[in-house]
Formats: structure tokens, C-alpha cells, sequence
């Protein structure tokens, strides 16, 4: 194996990651960007209503042909199908049911291989937010920069976070708090298609934040200080909030989520052929790169849980 001296490594890790990532990040999002801005600008003018809203109409369908081409017509068809459900039912008290059944019916269209997968593959998403409310989808900074696992999971997805907590999650607390965490993410899992490689992913986030969770709960108690997995409010009862050792410890917990997240990446491989790739990694693949790893993520995690109940 090739060693590298330290400027070396940061060299390839400028040349061969951060100015790579970047370079792709600007190229897809330049042009939504503008669009933005140009939509921004429209409407601090003094135009009249109807032409604000319809200058943002031609740029959202422009965004979408820009994205998607002529698969647009997907997300475009289950925008007018929930517009017409609500219409044609808006003096019924049961408008929220149909609407939901309708959504239900056209992804389940969707994941059962009614359409091509390729581009069901690619459309499973945005049709995803089409059927949600909330216009703020994610928090990206948590994201790239975590407190814990649970910060991450519940800001990658604002909506379906959301959705999956009122629905799922509290109506499954009966079976204990594990028992919820596991159905909560198995039902994540099939709503984000049946691949076997997502299911992986997701019930492993089960069990890390689960266990981060306990952990974190119980070192608190302990130190009586702020080291919950989310953020205490303002004027918390902790006798210990800011001070240095709390800090480290939650940036220690904080490098621990980027190495999950880093490890559960690993199954997205971008040098995976076209195909594999668009219709969704096997069973095998999947056990094969967390075998070159060694199961890193998920030793370490079982090591927090041995840890947790040993100062329990």
C-alpha cells in the first residue's frame, strides 16, 4: 500500500476530493441558483400578482426539464392528480383521506415496476416532496457538520422526518423506545423503495442512533451537563453547558457521526457501472463493501452499546 507524506495526503485530498466536489456541486445547481435569484428579483418589483406567480411557474418548469427532460411529465402528472383530487373533493371532510390514497396509489404504481425502473429510480424522489407541504426539505449545515446521528436523520429529510414521527414513531412507542426506532426506519426503508441497499442503510442508522441516543442520555445524567443528542433549549437544568470538556465531548460525538456517515457512504459508490448504479446496489454488493471495511461502523457501534451498559 502506498504511504503518503501529510502534504501529500492534504494535496490529494484538495486535488482528488474538495475541488472535484465542488467543481460538480456548482455545475448542477448553478442554473437553479440563478433561477432563484431571477425569481427573487421578480418579485421585490412592483409587478402585479399574476405575473409574479407565473414568471415562478415557467422557472420551476424550466428547473424541471433542465433536471429531468421529458421525465418531468411524472412530477408534473402527480402535481395535477393531487390538484384535482382536492378540487373535485373540496366540500367533502374526507378530502385529506382521498388525496392520500391517490398519492398511495400513484407511488405504489411506481415501486411496483409499473414504470420503467431507470426512471422511476430517478423520479422516486421529487415525487416524494411533491406530496409534502413543508417547502424547507432539509437543514444542510447539521447535515455536513452533525452534532449526532439523530441531528443528521432528522434534517437530511425535514418532511418524511416529520411524517415519520407523528405516524409512525409515537404510535409505536407502545412497543418500547428500540422497538419504535427499528419500525420507524423499516417503514423509511419501504418508502424509500425496495432496495436492499437503502434497508441496510437505514436500519443500521436505526441501531447507531439508538444507541447514540441512550448513551448520550446517560453520560448526561452522569455529568449532569448538556450532552444530548439535540441541542438543549435555552436555560436547560444542566449544571454543565459550556464548559470546555462538554464542548470536546460533543465535537468527539460529532467526528463519530461524520465516521458513520462516512462508512454508510461507502455503499454509494461513484465508480459502480451506470446501470448498477440507477437501478440500486444488490444484496452483495452491499455486504461486500461493508466487508472491505470491516464492519467498522457497526463494531464501534455495538461498542458504544457495551459501553452504555456498563455505566448503566
Amino acid at each position: 500500500m502506498a504511504t503518503f507524506t501529510r502534504q501529500e495526503f492534504y494535496q490529494q485530498l484538495l486535488q482528488g476530493c474538495m475541488i472535484p466536489t465542488a467543481q460538480q456541486g456548482l455545475e448542477q445547481i448553478w442554473l437553479l441558483l440563478l433561477i432563484c435569484l431571477a425569481c427573487r428579483l421578480l418579485w421585490r418589483l412592483p409587478l402585479p400578482g399574476y405575473a409574479k406567480h407565473l414568471s415562478t411557474v415557467v422557472g420551476g418548469f424550466y428547473a424541471l426539464h433542465h433536471f429531468f427532460q421529458l421525465q418531468m411529465v411524472w412530477v408534473v402528472l402527480l402535481s395535477l392528480l393531487c390538484y384535482l383530487v382536492l378540487f373535485l373533493c373540496r366540500h367533502s371532510a374526507h378530502r385529506g383521506v382521498f388525496l392520500s390514497i391517490t398519492i398511495l396509489i400513484y407511488l405504489l404504481m411506481g415501486e411496483m415496476h409499473m414504470v420503467d425502473t431507470v426512471t422511476w429510480h430517478k423520479m422516486r424522489g421529487p415525487s416524494w416532496e411533491i406530496t409534502q407541504e413543508d417547502l424547507t426539505v432539509s437543514r444542510p449545515l447539521n447535515v455536513e457538520l452533525p452534532r449526532s446521528m439523530v441531528e443528521v436523520v432528522t434534517s437530511w429529510n425535514l418532511p418524511m422526518s416529520s411524517w415519520l414521527n407523528s405516524y409512525v414513531f409515537k404510535n409505536s412507542l407502545q412497543l418500547g423506545t428500540f422497538s419504535a426506532v427499528i419500525v420507524t426506519y423499516a417503514a423509511s426503508a419501504l418508502l424509500h423503495g425496495l432496495s436492499f441497499h437503502l434497508a441496510a442503510v437505514l436500519l443500521s442508522l436505526g441501531f447507531i442512533t439508538y444507541v447514540e441516543h441512550v448513551l448520550r442520555k446517560r453520560l448526561s445524567v452522569i455529568f449532569d451537563a448538556c450532552l444530548l443528542s439535540k441541542r438543549c433549549p435555552p436555560g436547560c437544568p444542566h449544571r454543565h453547558n459550556t464548559n470546555l470538556w462538554v464542548r470536546l465531548l460533543n465535537l468527539l460525538f460529532g467526528a463519530l457521526a461524520v465516521f458513520h456517515l462516512a462508512y454508510l457512504g461507502s455503499l454509494f459508490d461513484m465508480d459502480a457501472d451506470d446501470t448498477v448504479e440507477e437501478q440500486g446496489y444488490s444484496m452483495s454488493y452491499t455486504i461486500y463493501k461493508w466487508s472491505e471495511l470491516s464492519w467498522a461502523s457497526h463494531w464501534v457501534t455495538f461498542g458504544c452499546w457495551v459501553f452504555y451498559r456498563l455505566i448503566g
